[in-house]
């Protein structure tokens, strides 16, 4: 079972001040570190599957704890500045009348400049007034001697109208309908509030809107830095250049380290897997190459060289019938690849399929002849079929091209014993001397 990233990274970036995308994003990065070190130097070794699982669990961790303060950034968008809340319900103006014009100033509801009435974002943001302060300023409690001073007028202003009338003059604002005016008017006041009520309610439950999303699509696009998707991949294709020069330089473990760093960042790169299955090939991990090789494979890869590692890897685990699969899968790939023909010959000679090694090995003398390696692999044909001539004139060939070949001088040796020539003993001394287990090696491959 994976382990759980989730807590101790969350842990961490709420430990940020401040907390910004690039100081989260530095805390991601230790913890991919962190995990690399920690399968590099665990005793024993952690296993590939293990790795790439724990890998796996860290970048979901990862995501989710981005996630949740990519939302948080959004409410906080919506909710950060008290100047877009409604005001307390019991403080909300009446609607405004038409008064007329007196002598005695009024208190009105603060209302913003003319000229800076562009949003209301730019507005509050200018004045910065506490949100308990605006309200009040805004929405000011009634006074019993406002409401005296109101109903004065209004009786005034009925006196005079009487008067006007009495002297023939019309009234400025003739009312027809008489009561049922007056209804009309308090019906549509009483609407008025009705709707006020409604839309206060609505912004105390939902929020007031925000403009900010407004603000920023009128503005004009700026630049745009270069995406972290261009970012990542310039990284990895650094990782990949220098664990391909880690592993030409005979360097097999630096180029695991940096092609497992490569894979983090990018799990869905077949080539970083194949890559590192070929470094495990020289470091002799058979098993871990065969599951990067099979991972590359099964991300879709077609690559011939992962069939051709994983085909190697299998025979050294002698499972003959899979490596014989993936050379047949590598042939179809590239049929002119020479050194394909010949290690599929070496793996049929191994498992008896001596026919068919025949086969193999002729095709690739075609395409490249006179190559020792495939030579000593068509001896061993030979050598395993019986025929000792055959065996010792393809096994001089390749010693007169490589001397040093200790494989073509033991099968010498043991072709030439087989016939009762008394030389073998002393290619087979030779050979044994500069390779103690070559007699084992031999008897592995079924010649005994």
């Amino acid at each position: 079972m994976s382990t759980d990233y989730y807590r101790p990274i969350a842990n961490a970036v709420g430990r940020l001040r401040p907390n910004t995308l690039a100081a989260r994003r530095s805390i991601y990065d230790q913890a991919r570190q962190l995990l690399f070190e920690e399968a590099h130097n665990s005793q024993p070794p952690m296993p590939v599957s293990e790795l790439i699982a724990e890998q796996r669990a860290l970048e979901d961790a990862i995501h989710a704890v981005e996630a949740e303060y990519v939302l948080r950034e959004n409410a906080e968008a919506m909710e950060d500045d008290d100047y877009f809340r409604v005001p307390p319900r019991q403080r909300t103006p009446a609607p405004a009348r038409s008064q007329p014009q007196r002598s005695q100033p009024v208190r009105t509801p603060a209302q913003p400049p003319a000229h800076e009435t562009r949003n209301e974002y730019e507005y509050y943001e200018q004045q910065q007034v506490p949100y308990e302060q605006e309200a009040f300023e805004a929405y000011p409690e009634p006074q019993p001697g406002r409401m005296r001073e109101q109903e004065q007028r209004r009786l005034e202003a009925e006196q005079r109208r009487a008067q006007r009338q009495q002297r023939g003059r019309a009234p400025r604002r003739p009312r027809q309908g008489g009561a049922s005016s007056t209804v009309v008017v308090i019906a549509a006041a009483l609407f008025a509030l009705f709707l006020a009520g409604a839309a206060g309610a609505y912004v105390m439950i939902y929020g007031w809107p925000s403009f900010r999303a407004a603000q920023q699509t009128t503005q004009p696009a700026k630049k745009e830095e270069p995406k972290q998707a261009q970012i990542d991949q310039a990284k990895l294709r650094d990782l990949m250049e220098r664990a391909s020069k880690s592993l030409e330089g005979g360097e097999p473990a630096t180029a695991i380290q940096l092609l497992t760093e490569a894979i983090v960042l990018s799990p869905k790169d077949p080539a970083a897997y194949t890559l590192r299955g070929h470094s495990y090939l020289q470091t002799g991990e058979s098993d871990r190459a065969i599951e990067d090789f099979s991972e590359a494979i099964k991300l879709g890869s077609r690559d011939f060289y992962a069939f051709i590692g994983r085909a190697v890897a299998y025979r050294r685990a002698r499972d003959f019938p899979r490596s014989i699969a993936d050379y047949n899968e590598a042939i179809k790939i590239r049929p002119d690849h020479a050194g394909a023909w010949n290690n599929r010959c070496f793996v049929q000679a191994i498992a008896g399929n001596l026919d068919a090694a025949l086969i193999d090995c002729n095709e690739s003398l075609k395409l490249m002849p006179n190559e020792p390696n495939t030579l000593d692999s068509r001896a061993l044909v030979y050598l395993k079929q019986g025929k000792w001539d055959l065996a010792i004139a393809d096994y001089d060939a390749v010693l007169k091209i490589a001397p040093n070949t200790v494989s073509a001088l033991y099968g010498r040796g043991f072709a030439k014993s087989k016939k009762g020539d008394k030389r073998g003993q002393a290619d087979i001394s030779t050979a044994t001397a500069a390779a103690p287990t070559i007699a084992q090696e031999f008897e592995r491959y079924g010649v005994k």
